[in-house]
């Protein structure tokens, strides 16, 4: 066998003088196509049809007179012995023809293309390993006994140990809510736990080993900024290392010795990090498989790219775009790659998991549920998988003078997610805010008791993060368009719904509007208009606009230190002052409305509530004094009432095997 010219596989053979591919292609080779058609009779297919193999019949033999030939057996024989030779030769040829013409119906199935492989875990056996509900990352070993998960109990994190056969924990690391724990691995002999430790930013990690069934950890390498992958052998590592301007994949030793830079990119393109990242090696080892972070004219976006070891050279696998994807794993056999992913931004809190074939082919869902997964690892032979599953109530709380005591709820619809992308006021005390109900992501309005609720975008729209005008008239909010965040305007009751332009998180106070756009932040008139610059400065981000339109308040994350609160002049741009407060996410900054008071979410006791800092300096004062669950939005009316999305996000861990046979 060699290649064909024609269509460049390893089918042609040079005895016969034709392509096996199909059984169908005949090229110029050492044997014609008459004497092909002379050796090869046709065979028939299964549904009777002949094959294609010859491109015209065979030649047919001019036999004697019945009455003095020789019996048909008798003739029979002595053309076997007469062309014993041309018969071996056909015989061999046929026999040849059929395996080829099998492993093409097999292979390809007539069309000429490898087809798709099917996806693993099309069936599946689900079994829950914790019940707790606060399960925040976790890992299973090579042979599958094992499952190491991070433990959240109130802000204390802690690393533990289960035995997957007895159902037993043991605990691994004891509880600290100073630090977080991401990114788990465990080593490919399974001796090994790597996890990455730091403290509430997530750049400059610190990459730490240690045994598996306890012992002392130690430092493997600092400034780390993703997920860790290892090679097939176990020997080297690969992750991405995020700089102020740029994106580089970086590989070591397993040990964390003889560092060496792959790739790297600009800061609008890094190869993600440890919430939407993860670090693949190919079967072969000679390329590094990375999920790719993309900011563009047609906005941001994920995909999976290969980056080839030997000269850095990248190509993208996958033209698909996800609004994100979280953690990706490759099967044991390199053949595809697993992940979890969400195909656009409404779809966002419930991730599903995925299968990519590798090098190339066609993604698609291996779950496609109400669930959320954030997590993914696979054992040793790819036939389990542990994820970490994800579920989240809301609910609509009102508050009259900021008094949580006097608390109301106005909903509760399971997997509605009421209030998660912003709720507030309009002027005579109507309630706005986002659902799911539905479908996608929309902006509803309802009366301040609950009732009368009705959606004001389309169902078909995906729109988030309103803000109501002091006056009443208007209300601006985001609309996802592709995998481009709009601003869009519309009045209060729905109508003469208006994109005004690029940006995101808009803000109403005193006749304008404020908004991000990139790495700036600008402001315009409510009525429309030129935008001005109001400041532009890196790792802003969730800023608020006061009530007379004079200050701007931002949560600022810088890559080394906590994140804190910066005050910034809307007429100047001038930074006035910085705060540090801890903020919990994802509620957003919002002032109090007399404007002397920044507002925003923080955690103390494992306990989260709505804290006040005064703009003019001294100690910020809890204003809140919930006992359980979680505050995902929150903003004040006028008169000083105060509304709340709150409710519980519960995370276990979950083992998922493979019972396809």
């Amino acid at each position: 066998m060699k290649r064909c010219p024609e269509c460049r596989r390893d089918y042609y053979d040079d005895t016969l003088g034709f392509c096996l591919d199909d059984g169908s292609r005949l090229v110029d080779g050492p044997a014609s196509a008459e004497s092909a058609t002379a050796i090869f009779p046709a065979v028939g297919l299964a549904d009777g049809s002949p094959t294609a193999i010859l491109s015209k019949p065979p030649a047919t033999i001019d036999h004697a007179d019945p009455a003095t030939s020789a019996s048909s057996a008798e003739y029979l024989f002595s053309e076997i012995k007469r062309h014993k030779r041309i018969i071996g030769t056909a015989t061999l040829a046929l026999l040849i023809a059929v395996g080829g013409i099998g492993f093409a119906v097999y292979k390809w199935g007539w069309t000429g293309k490898p087809a798709a492989s099917s996806a693993p875990f099309q069936t599946m056996k689900i079994e829950r390993l914790t019940s707790n509900g606060k399960a925040t990352d976790a890992v299973i070993s090579p042979d599958g006994r094992q499952v190491v998960y991070v433990l959240d109990d109130g802000g204390q994190r802690s690393l533990w140990l289960r035995q997957v056969a007895t159902m037993t924990d043991v605990q691994l690391r004891e509880p600290d809510k100073s630090v977080f724990y991401w990114s788990l691995t465990i080593s490919r002999d399974g001796d090994f736990l790597y996890y990455v430790y730091g403290g509430t930013s997530i750049r400059n990690r610190i990459l730490y080993q240690m045994p598996l069934l306890g012992g002392s950890p130690k430092k493997i390498v600092e400034d780390i900024g993703s997920p860790i992958g290892l090679s097939p052998d176990g020997k080297q590592m690969a992750f991405v290392r995020t700089r102020d301007k740029e994106s580089v994949i970086m590989i070591a030793n397993a040990d964390g010795s003889g560092e060496r830079e792959i790739a790297k990119r600009p800061g609008n393109r890094s190869f993600g990090n440890f919430f939407a990242g993860g670090i693949a090696w190919s079967a072969d080892a000679k390329k590094i498989i990375s999920v790719s972070d993309v900011r563009d004219s047609e906005g941001r976006y994920h995909n999976i790219v290969e980056i080839s070891i030997e000269d850095g050279t990248e190509r993208i696998i996958s033209p698909h775009r996800w609004h994100e994807i979280r953690r990706l794993v490759i099967l044991a056999d390199g053949s595809g790659l697993l992940f979890s992913a969400a195909e656009k931004a409404s779809e966002n809190r419930s991730k599903q998991l995925w299968y990519l074939p590798y090098p190339e082919g066609e993604a698609r869902k291996i779950t496609n549920d109400l669930n959320h997964y954030t997590d993914l690892s696979l054992n040793a032979d790819s036939s389990a998988l542990v994820t970490v599953q994800e579920d989240v109530n809301t609910s609509i709380w009102t508050a009259p003078d900021g008094d949580a005591v006097r608390t109301v709820q106005l909903s509760s619809v399971s997997g509605k997610l009421d209030g998660w992308d912003g709720v507030t006021f309009t002027p005579d005390g109507k309630i706005v805010y986002t659902s799911m109900a539905g479908g996608n992501d929309g902006i509803w309005i309802m009366d301040a008791d609950g009732r009368n609720r009705k959606r004001l975008t389309s169902p078909e729209t995906v729109a988030f993060y309103p803000s109501v005008t002091v006056d009443g008239r208007f209300i601006f909010y985001n609309v996802e368009v592709g995998r481009i965040r709009r601003i869009w305007r519309m009045d209060v009751d729905g109508g003469n719904q208006k994109e005004m332009f690029a940006g995101s998180n808009p803000q109403t106070a005193a006749g304008l509007m404020v908004y991000a756009d990139r790495a700036a932040f600008w402001k315009v008139s409510v009525d429309g208009g030129e935008p001005i610059k109001i400041t532009e400065e890196p790792r802003l981000s969730r800023c608020a606009v006061s009530p007379d339109g004079k200050f701007l308040a931002c949560q600022f994350d810088p890559p080394d230190t906590d994140a804190s609160i910066k005050l910034f002049s809307v007429d100047t741009g001038e930074l006035l002052k910085e705060f540090k407060v801890k903020l919990e996410l994802p509620a957003r900054i919002r002032w109090a409305p007399d404007g002397r008071f920044i507002t925003y979410v923080s955690r103390l006791d494992g306990l989260r509530d709505i804290w006040s800092q005064p703009i003019e300096g001294g100690e910020p004062k809890k204003l809140t004094n919930f006992k359980a669950d979680q505050i995902f939005s929150f903003n004040w009316s006028r008169d000083n009432n105060l509304v709340i999305s709150h409710g519980t996000a519960t995370s276990d861990v979950v083992l998922i095997r493979n019972t396809k046979q």
